[in-house]
């Protein structure tokens, strides 16, 4: 007798279906193959998930801080690009000195478009530095935009009536944009209650409830 002939009915006895019980649901080497993979691809996607999340506050305000410094970095060359390149125009232009653009001397045209075009510049300058934050960070990029969402839910529900704003009690920091950290936050809720005493104490309450 050959060797394979020997080996066959151990390989097919491997290939076969193992039966657990009469009348229970046969597993086969394939399935339970395909079964491990499948729970391999989901933990490694469970892992790969937690890693991208933000776990705490904690980690969201220093990535908060973080992108503020981008916007603000950006904001110096997106206003002094703009405004150089409106002087470097104007110096160039061959202007007729008794011409008016828009009922302006062309001296003062040239000035408030070049003011104009450096503002616009300030404008979009944090913007660029977001979009450039979310490049650099982009695995933990919807995850930022989700705990900024919540965040800003937070500040929606507990920062104060704007109804009792005034110039002697304005309302503090309305939008929470100078809270970089959770004791920040926690010294902005007691602004925020201080300052609805006050408006309450001082003034009628009666159109609050409306």
């Amino acid at each position: 007798m050959s060797l394979y002939a020997l080996r066959s009915p151990l390989k097919n006895a491997l290939l076969r279906p193992i039966v657990l019980n009469k009348g229970t649901t046969t597993i086969s080497a394939s399935r339970y193959t395909t079964k491990t993979t499948t729970e391999t691809t989901e933990q490694e996607g469970e892992q790969q998930k937690t890693s991208n999340d933000i776990t705490s506050w904690d980690d969201y305000f220093k990535l908060r801080k973080k992108r503020r410094v981008y916007e603000l970095v950006t904001c110096v060359p997106s206003t002094i690009a703009p405004a150089f390149g409106s002087i470097s125009y104007f110096a160039q232009l061959e202007i007729d000195p008794f011409t008016t653009f828009f009922g302006l001397d062309p001296v003062m045209a040239s000035a408030v478009a070049t003011v104009g075009a450096g503002f616009g510049g300030f404008l979009i300058g944090p913007m660029v530095g977001n979009l450039i934050f979310k490049a650099i960070n982009n695995k933990i990029a919807p995850a930022m935009d989700a705990r900024d969402k919540e965040f800003y839910e937070h500040i929606k529900a507990n920062r104060a009536d704007a109804r009792l704003n005034s110039i002697r009690n304005p309302v503090p920091d309305y939008y929470g944009e100078k809270i970089q950290s959770v004791h920040d936050y926690r010294s902005w809720l007691r602004k925020q209650r201080e300052h609805y005493r006050k408006g309450v104490f001082g003034g009628n309450t009666d159109d609050l409830d409306n």
